[in-house]
């Protein structure tokens, strides 16, 4: 009896061994590309521990920045020569302004291949659904996130020089591009040039291309929209008349106006230019504030802007940014049903599990992508937000996101982009050539780079 009770315990041991490897043998390891740490961070924080199986350890993840191309460069390089080698990523991250160069490309999968169904999709706002499409409507890109975009200007200097004292009354004042352009006179003649209405050019690109009807590139032709050649105009209007800070987004000056070292007006951000541009740089040192309360005190210590923004639509509804997450069908070819299921179980988790959104929105502030989330999130009531004086930015955001046009997205929205800005914008603003002569280096331009397109 002994013997056979020690049996039975040596094999109930044998087994539990094996079932404990059977369990380590089921957990997938995935390998992750991105432009920021911010999916990272996501992944980790709220994925992960909610899924033990799946493994993606710091040595999984890949994380180059868009400067210069880097990221596109890298990803097309190992996409186009060795996609299912150990290298290349399972997932990856698609921001905005290339969104169309993957989609649609052989380069991601169908998520349909991972397992989603159109049921999946359900309370996903459409406008980021429709951005993460192919041309045949298929659905290859999902986003967290909806990004769309807000005029912010500092109370202060409204009311100091314009003699405005609410956000509707600065609505008023820059309802349209003419109007824009009038209050930016005002401003300048009010403040005699030392206030500005926006740092350069740059500011008023992601804002006025949303008003085009037409991609860059339609029936295999290049298009250059007239609503193009109006911004042409405006920048040059801008420049000429001394409106501007003459300086470019990112830089010194930019920041500048933002902690209120010189007097800018106006920014058009988005909602993550919000909560990680102009909030943390409303002061010098605020990037290391823990809490908005740390923020505001070390604002008033150290003269800066927090509390002095508020925030209108602005001349047009606009997007800026945003990130979707594709997933590389050469490793998927391969893939073993366990990891295809991880693969699903990630991308649906952070970009449309309605819990996990919520409380993504509550812990960040962050405005996501699936209008059940949004709607729910505003059904809690007001939130003050204490940098707009007291405005709710996500009511706000809310009422913006619909009115986005994501049609004019394109394959090739990342390298005539450039080229414009390059060839165009620059060198027509500041008078080195006319807009004739800009065109046509432009189109050269395009010529040159992209092969496969008629341009004329």
């Amino acid at each position: 009896m002994k013997k056979v009770l020690s049996l039975v315990l040596a094999l109930a041991l044998v087994l539990g061994v094996m079932s404990f490897a059977a369990a380590d043998d089921e957990k997938v390891e995935l390998k992750m590309y991105s432009f920021t740490n911010e999916l990272q961070g996501v992944i980790d924080k709220y994925f992960l521990p909610a899924h033990p199986e799946v493994i993606i350890t710091a040595d999984d993840w890949t994380i180059i920045p868009t400067d210069g191309d880097q990221y596109l460069t890298k990803v097309d390089t190992l996409m186009g020569s060795s996609p299912d080698s150990e290298e290349a990523p399972d997932v990856f991250a698609i921001e905005a302004g290339f969104v169309k160069h993957y989609i649609d490309s052989p380069f991601t999968a169908p998520l349909a291949d991972v397992g989603f169904t159109d049921a999946d999709y359900e309370g996903a706002l459409d406008v980021m659904l429709k951005a993460g499409q192919d041309s045949n409507g298929v659905q290859k890109g999902l986003a967290w996130q909806a990004t769309p975009g807000a005029l912010f200007y500092r109370a202060s200097l409204a009311e100091k020089y314009l003699g405005v004292k609410t956000p509707e009354e600065f609505q008023a004042k820059v309802a349209d591009w003419d109007t824009f352009v009038e209050t930016a006179r005002e401003l300048y003649t009010a403040s005699e040039g030392a206030c500005k209405m926006i740092t350069g050019s740059g500011d008023l690109w992601n804002v006025y291309q949303y008003q085009r009807t037409e991609p860059w590139v339609v029936d295999g032709k290049l298009t250059i929209d007239d609503e193009l050649l109006d911004y042409e105009e405006l920048c040059k209007t801008m420049y000429d008349e001394g409106l501007t800070q003459k300086a470019g987004a990112w830089g010194e000056v930019w920041f500048a106006g933002m902690q209120g070292a010189v007097e800018t007006m106006c920014f058009f951000l988005p909602t993550w230019g919000l909560h990680y541009t102009l909030k943390p740089n409303c002061v010098a040192g605020g990037g290391d504030a823990a809490n908005d309360e740390e923020l505001a005190k070390l604002s008033e210590e150290k003269g800066g802007t927090f509390g002095d923004w508020r925030m209108v639509q602005g001349p047009t509804p606009y997007s800026w940014g945003g990130t979707w997450i594709g997933v590389n069908p050469a490793k998927l070819a391969t893939a073993s049903e366990a990891k295809k299921k991880a693969i699903y179980d990630l991308i649906k988790f952070v970009t449309l599990d309605q819990d996990f959104l919520y409380q993504y929105a509550q812990d960040s502030g962050d405005f996501v992508g699936n209008r059940a989330v949004v709607d729910k999130y505003l059904a809690d009531g007001e939130k003050p937000n204490p940098f707009l004086g007291g405005q709710d930015h996500y009511k706000l955001f809310a009422d913006y996101v619909s009115l986005t046009n994501v049609d004019i997205l394109n394959y090739y929205d990342n390298t005539i982009n450039n080229a414009w800005s390059n060839f165009v914008t620059t060198p027509y603003e500041s008078g080195e050539k006319t807009l004739e002569e800009a065109l046509q280096a432009f189109k050269d331009e395009v010529a040159a780079s992209i092969t496969d397109i008629t341009v004329e």
